[in-house]
């Protein structure tokens, strides 16, 4: 049988299969709350769908307008990767070499 932190003075009870489940209800509802209440959110969500919908939008256009596909969307890349903090931690993290992390050892990192 599982055991949970029940809220009432944090105590550790055995608790039921049912009473699992609605322990990690309440927690993932509060979590939700937690995240909508926080002022950045509408910020960080509005990034994402800005950096998503942008080369889409740019496409299009470049569509009705009949130009070269490829020079708008190396342009929108260029901007994204070079402007954009996100773009940034993107290009970092394609540029990073994961294989070397196999050679460090621990005591090298204390």
């Amino acid at each position: 049988m599982p055991y949970a932190l029940i809220p009432e003075g944090y105590t550790l009870k055995k608790v039921t299969t049912a009473q699992e489940a609605a322990v990690h209800s309440k927690r993932r509802h509060d979590d939700v709350l937690a995240l909508l209440g926080n002022e950045n959110t509408p910020l960080i969500i509005g990034g994402i769908v800005t950096a998503v919908l942008v080369p889409v939008i740019a496409k299009q256009i470049a569509e009705d307008l009949g130009e070269d596909q490829g020079i708008i969307e190396k342009s929108v890349k260029t901007a994204f990767y070079d402007y954009t903090v996100l773009g940034k931690i993107t290009q970092f993290a394609q540029d990073l070499d994961l294989s070397k992390l196999k050679e460090l050892s621990p005591r090298g990192l204390a």
